[in-house]
């Protein structure tokens, strides 16, 4: 379509060159028809556009002029704008589902297999390490067949397995007998109190010591010896007189000694109470021997 200005223009200057062949009527004439020329055609341009902006409309919403994804896209964005403004928001639908309640307790219990391996394993080598590095055991522990072997057979064992021997001092007269006495090995605290009880029946033999002395309870702290006695311990060394009870307490002292390193103090004690007594011999305080 052409510019309706240029049109005009055109006429503008066909009559300008015309002018001067018309007189003054024909020329205001030829005037008002171009500009109802004029008026015509903007009129028609205006209606052109008006057309043109309804087609754009239509085809934007129709989808004519588009391809098929545009189309399609159209339709979704749609359909979404009014899912939204009749139920809300649409929520993503969630992927990660956890797995079946009988595959997570298989997989946990397999997990607490692997670290029940990984700990019996690593106890296994930590005490065979030890095992090799050697050193004392706490109690009856054995740690081989050949070392269970040894103990049902009741061989002595250098390692202090099996049966174990000890030395006692039993006073008679003015001097002390050495004695040597086999017991089967414990922890330190059974075999000290067999070794006492057996000192107590070697004195209850020489009629030193009343039968109803006997060992009550024992403690052990570094070098320091605690024995619980009966009462029956004080009263028959009132009886024994100041050296001879004084020879009682040492030779126990000097057995424990001997055999329990590190012991070198051993304090009495009554029934579980602290002892007054002071003469024949003082058991207010602890025994030691230089």
């Amino acid at each position: 379509m052409r510019d309706p200005e240029e049109r005009t223009r055109h006429f503008i200057i066909r009559n300008k060159k015309e002018e001067e062949n018309f007189d003054e009527p024909t020329v205001k004439r030829i005037s008002a028809q171009q500009r109802d020329v004029a008026a015509r055609e903007r009129k028609i341009e205006r209606q052109e556009g008006k057309e043109s902006l309804r087609e754009g409309f239509f085809a934007r919403h129709s989808g004519k002029g588009k391809t098929e994804n545009e189309r399609a896209n159209s339709r979704l964005r749609d359909g979404r704008e009014e899912d939204y403004e009749e139920y809300g928001p649409i929520e993503e639908e969630d992927y990660s589902k956890k797995a079946p309640l009988l595959v997570r307790i298989f997989a946990w219990i397999a997990l607490l297999a692997i670290f029940f391996v990984c700990g019996y394993l690593g106890a296994n080598y930590f005490f065979n390490w030890a095992d090799k590095k050697g050193g004392s055991r706490i109690g009856n522990v054995i740690g081989s067949g050949s070392e269970a072997a040894r103990v049902s057979s009741g061989t002595n064992a250098a390692d202090g397995l099996g049966n174990v021997k000890y030395k006692i001092y039993i006073p008679e007269g003015t001097a002390f007998t050495e004695r040597e006495i086999e017991i089967e090995k414990g922890m330190a605290e059974e075999d000290i109190e067999k070794v006492v009880s057996v000192y107590i029946d070697g004195l209850k033999e020489t009629k030193m010591l009343d039968n109803d002395v006997r060992l009550l309870n024992i403690f052990r702290s570094g070098d320091w010896l605690y024995l619980d006695m009966t009462s029956a311990f004080s009263s028959s060394l009132k009886t024994l007189g100041r050296d001879k009870a004084g020879m009682v307490i040492t030779g126990l002292v000097r057995t424990m000694k001997d055999n329990f390193p590190p012991v070198k103090k051993v304090k009495f004690y009554i029934d579980g109470k602290e002892s007054g007594e002071k003469t024949p011999a003082d058991l207010t305080k602890a025994w030691e021997i230089n």
